[in-house]
């Protein structure tokens, strides 16, 4: 097991939350947000299963080990996709949970021109950001969000840099109601 926190901010933003987990594996930080560009996830959490071989076996599957309710506080265990996992590490290559080559590159969808100008355009928004140019940062984050969105890491990440309110004329929750940005998670799918 290893994760991949990613996160344009860097180590100073992720360092807190792995050592808060007390992981038993390791962790790396993708601060160019290369996995989620290349395997087009577009939030976080999300599971790729990679065999022994080295060879992806289920990807993007949009998960949470446990969910904690915000209000009450109750935290639920997500059952069916641990079992999944248990599933594939006690049969392998047999378990019903492995995806074949054709149902991974369905969940990995071709990049078109739209999908590339949005990457480059929050590239450039990140490397603005990063170095203290937020007004003109936000011209490219706009852009990106413009052509891609559904994306919520290109958001989450933009949201980061600045303001959401004084900076896109919104807040959270708006974000999660507005039908272009799609849904906040896909639906987990194990029937795959």
């Amino acid at each position: 097991m290893l994760t991949v926190a990613c996160d344009a901010r860097g180590s100073t933003a992720v360092e807190p939350f792995i050592a808060a987990a007390h992981q038993q594996h390791p962790s790396v930080i993708d601060q160019k947000l290369l996995v989620a560009e290349l395997y087009d996830t577009r939030n976080v959490p999300a599971a790729f299963w990679i065999d022994e071989n080295g060879r992806m076996v289920r990807a993007a599957d949009p998960i949470y080990a446990q969910r904690r309710n915000r209000e009450t506080g109750e935290v639920t265990i997500n059952t069916d996709y641990l079992d999944a996992v248990r599933d594939w590490v006690a049969r392998g290559k047999n378990s019903r949970f492995v995806m074949d080559a054709s149902r991974i590159d369905s969940r990995l969808p071709d990049l078109d021109f739209d999908d590339v100008t949005a990457a480059a355009n929050f590239h450039l928004g990140t490397y603005l950001a990063q170095r203290g140019e937020a007004a003109d940062a936000l011209v490219y984050f706009k852009r990106a969000h413009a052509l891609r969105p559904e994306n919520w890491t290109y958001k989450r990440q933009a949201w980061s840099f600045g303001d959401i309110e004084r900076d896109y004329g919104t807040n959270f929750q708006e974000a999660l109601k507005d039908p272009a940005s799609g849904p906040f998670y896909p639906p987990l799918d194990l029937t795959d």
